[in-house]
């Protein structure tokens, strides 16, 4: 089953005094692109989250949002720093006294200083984190990959239908194929015979060379080789792993045998098949383009 590089997942839950939101999403990428954005005091975690979304995408750029909150307190410890507010006060009085400065130093004018107060927050058990974190997470990835299978649902079926187009047009070229190359046959060793008009050539020979040239003319080989990856592809697509680099390898490869054929024949029916096959399967790479 294929999936899509596309998809989005997100869970919240209540748990262990802490409310808990994982979200993550999803485009195209060569590759894994992971960004994680959380809390700096969780930054111990994000080798975790990197190893668990890793383990379940292989490609896509990928943005993960993890918010923990507080809902029972955080251990945070507010207190005075005595020594910062007695030197505050004795040199407000000096300069009072020295200065000849009005005025009274307000509690207002201390809560201003940040210097004054010590605030304190309690280390967090960061593995009892983790596992209230954990099962969200879980979740959320869930219902993201459950979106990018849907999704590649409806891409392998597209390319399906495209590719059966294309194996369509193939069968339409090899049944003119005979005749193509027998007709650039007849048509060259009539060329030859009004060039050497009143000459005695070789008709041996003439008939030799026009046998190469229905030769290099034939395009059998690669009609074979269009099925061949035509029965690759469908297997690809079954497969249940990542497959998107192997099907955009895969469609190289048969529009490749598509312009060698284009380049070989210059049949007018044969071209236009061509021309059709090419256009089906620029279809078919721009859905792969979305697979993972």
């Amino acid at each position: 089953m294929a999936y899509s590089m596309t998809g989005y997942g997100r869970q919240r839950a209540l748990a262990g005094g802490k409310d808990i939101s994982f979200e993550i999403k999803s485009v195209n990428s060569r590759y894994l692109d992971l960004n994680i954005k959380l809390s700096r005091l969780y930054n111990p975690l994000e080798e975790r989250i990197k190893q668990l979304v890793s383990s379940r995408i292989s490609r896509g750029k990928v943005d993960v949002y993890l918010s923990v909150t507080n809902t029972e307190g955080d251990g945070t410890t507010l207190a005075l720093n005595k020594d910062y507010l007695e030197a505050y006060l004795a040199l407000m009085a000096r300069i009072k006294e020295d200065y000849g400065v009005a005025g009274e130093v307000s509690l207002d004018m201390i809560s201003m200083k940040n210097d004054v107060f010590t605030v304190t927050r309690a280390d967090e058990d960061m593995e009892a984190v983790w596992a209230l974190i954990a099962p969200v997470a879980e979740a959320a990835l869930d219902e993201f990959c459950a979106m990018r299978k849907a999704e590649g649902a409806k891409l392998v079926a597209d390319i399906k239908q495209h590719a059966a187009e294309t194996a369509t047009l193939r069968s339409t070229i090899k049944e003119l194929a005979p005749a193509s190359v027998q007709s650039a046959n007849q048509k060259m060793i009539a060329r030859i015979r009004e060039l050497l008009e009143g000459a005695n050539p070789d008709e041996g020979r003439l008939i030799t060379e026009c046998a190469i040239f229905a030769d290099k003319a034939d395009i059998n080989e690669e009609l074979a080789r269009l099925e061949s990856h035509f029965a690759q592809l469908e297997a690809f697509l079954a497969e249940t792993g990542p497959i998107g680099r192997k099907l955009d390898f895969l469609v190289q490869e048969i529009n490749r045998e598509v312009n060698t054929i284009g380049s070989k024949s210059s049949d007018v029916n044969i071209a236009r098949a061509v021309v059709a096959a090419k256009s089906e399967i620029e279809k078919i790479r721009e859905q792969i383009q979305n697979i993972e």
